[in-house]
């Protein structure tokens, strides 16, 4: 998803992964790789302390 429209929902708060379209968890079967974003989600969860924020995952897409 792209920063801008991420920022122009004005989500509560948002998960910015740098991954294809239509793919925002990863690859089909990548069962770790869509783990790792659902873990960075959900942390951003509890972690959050502003409105608006949006935090850049640290999972990368795999070669």
């Amino acid at each position: 998803m792209n920063r801008d429209i991420i920022a122009a929902v004005k989500a509560p708060r948002a998960l910015f992964v740098r991954f294809p379209y239509g793919a925002p968890l990863g690859p089909a079967g990548e069962r770790d790789v869509q783990r790792a974003v659902i873990r960075n989600a959900l942390d951003l969860l509890v972690s959050a302390e502003v409105a608006g924020a949006i935090v850049e995952s640290d999972v990368e897409w795999p070669d």
